[in-house]
């Protein structure tokens, strides 16, 4: 093997290079085998760190008999904390060569016991100029390799991870759109459905309001009857609306009716309709605290917070909402807050995104997203923090003047 030979390794350079957009463990193994191919060995090894295992792991080998062997012993997942050579190498930066691998002490006993190799070499693996795992190449035979071939593995090594970072980009780019698509494909679904719904509802509750007409004009007892249903048919017509709201924000055509609001009036109106025998919704507010805005919108945004609050309340814990004038910056701020299990840590970051629910099984992820976007709308910003087990807590932050 002459691992200096200049038209040879340009080759294989070249010839990673050309290699098609694959995912990454395809990229990695690809590069992997042409790489034992080139050199003449036993073996190829890309590993890269897993944060969460705290382990070297194994995602492309060369297709050779000792690649394949290797996995059915288990040594594809090396833990830091069992040390060996290649963990040294990858937690120092520094590359490793032995033409002896079983006289060295260091070196896991499966290295060199079941696969028994003699000669390694050990390199970092830099994707993006960041240390993301290490390159190792062996053979059974003694001495196999020389000091200069470290060298040329080394830069062999930076190719194999701008390969890898173009798969993991092409992996990102294709999740991205993937995602596009199926929130395109669900925001129609929900148009369509919102209007077939609501070309159902308004003769409903036409018809409920005439009966309702006709029970009062004969003083009949059963009004008590129908108010729940109109009400129910009322709350169902705002879903739906607020559906088609998704479409309209998207496309610009989002519209407010200003006027002059009182949030602390709003926020107990909106409380009394939300609260229930399950939750109270308790009102911490000045008599008055007016902002410019539209009265139906903020309602609607309140709605959806404080009623995602209720539903994740235990029986028997209240569910707070405090109003409160900013004066030195002219603004309003409102807090809900919750006594609940908390927002996931992974969920926080999307929480107002289209489709992200914090009732995976229940809820289409909906009403957080139109809550921040009425919010924005109004030139204000609606954010949460939350800890597992804690509860959550929802800051509006509106300016009294209205959107600018």
């Amino acid at each position: 093997m002459e691992l200096d030979a200049e038209p040879r390794l340009l080759g294989l350079l070249q010839s990673l290079l050309d290699m098609p957009a694959l995912d990454l463990g395809q990229a990695l193994t690809v590069a992997a085998t042409a790489l034992a191919s080139w050199l003449d060995c036993d073996k190829v090894d890309a590993f890269l760190l897993d944060e969460a295992r705290q382990s070297l792991v194994l995602l492309g080998t060369s297709d050779t008999p000792l690649g394949k062997r290797q996995h059915a012993l288990g040594l594809d997942v090396l833990p830091i904390a069992n040390g060996g050579r290649l963990v040294q190498t990858f937690t120092t930066g520094n590359s490793y060569w032995t033409g002896r691998a079983d006289l060295d002490q260091e070196e896991l006993p499966g290295i060199i016991g079941e696969l028994a190799v003699r000669s390694e070499i050990n390199v970092v693996l830099p994707i993006a100029e960041v240390r993301r795992g290490a390159l190792t190449v062996v053979s059974q035979q003694s001495d196999r390799f020389t000091e200069a071939d470290v060298s040329v593995l080394e830069l062999i090594s930076r190719w194999v991870g701008a390969l890898a970072h173009r798969a993991e980009l092409v992996e990102k780019l294709r999740a991205e759109e993937g995602a596009r698509a199926r929130t395109a494909a669900a925001e129609q679904i929900v148009t369509v459905l919102a209007h077939d719904i609501r070309n159902h509802l308004n003769p409903l509750a036409g018809r409920l309001q005439l009966l309702r007409l006709k029970l009062e004009q004969r003083g009949a007892d059963e009004l008590g009857l129908v108010d729940p249903a109109i009400n129910a048919v009322g709350r169902l017509a705002r879903l739906t609306s607020s559906w088609l709201d998704v479409s309209r924000l998207e496309q610009g055509l989002f519209e407010l009716q200003l006027a002059p609001v009182n949030l602390s009036d709003l926020l107990r109106e909106t409380a009394a309709a939300l609260s229930s025998p399950k939750t109270q919704i308790v009102v911490t507010a000045p008599p008055a605290l007016v902002v410019l805005g539209d009265s139906d919108r903020l309602r609607q945004a309140f709605e959806n917070v404080i009623a995602n609050g209720a539903r994740h309340s235990p029986p028997g814990r209240p569910v707070r909402v405090t109003v409160e004038p900013v004066p030195e910056k002219n603004r309003a701020h409102v807090v809900v807050s919750d006594e609940g299990s908390g927002i996931s840590p992974e969920l926080l970051p999307h929480l107002f995104e289209r489709f992200v629910s914090t009732r995976p099984k229940q809820g289409i992820g909906l009403g957080l997203y139109l809550a921040e976007r009425i919010t924005a709308a109004h030139g204000g910003s609606l954010s949460a923090e939350s800890i597992l087990g804690a509860g959550a807590h929802f800051h509006f932050d509106l300016p009294c003047e209205g959107p600018p």
